[in-house]
């Protein structure tokens, strides 16, 4: 199943085992679990965010956990990173601690 949450308003996601493919453009004040997730720019999660793979584009402050983090130039991330492999694109705004799994 892929979904998308697309509301300026901030929004309780759906539960994990619904999602596989999840698209964020909007505004989440929760923890975010999915197969894999694409924050677009313009959108904040505020909570803990846990995939197999994770683009990221907008912001993100908490604890991400995943295989793969992509962290884009459009991006700011503030917490802590936990991944097999992590790519930051130069201008993206990184402050956290990165843990290799």
């Amino acid at each position: 199943m892929s979904s998308s949450i697309n509301q300026n308003e901030p929004q309780v996601p759906p539960p994990a085992a619904e999602l596989r493919n999840l698209k964020i453009d909007g505004l989440i004040d929760g923890d975010v679990d999915a197969r894999s997730i694409t924050v677009l720019e313009g959108a904040r999660i505020e909570g803990d965010v846990g995939a197999d793979s994770i683009i990221i584009h907008g912001v993100v402050r908490g604890v991400i956990r995943a295989a793969a983090i992509a962290v884009k130039k459009t991006a700011r991330v503030e917490g802590e990173l936990r991944y097999q492999t992590l790519t930051i694109d130069t201008g993206a705004r990184v402050e956290a601690r990165c843990v290799p799994s």
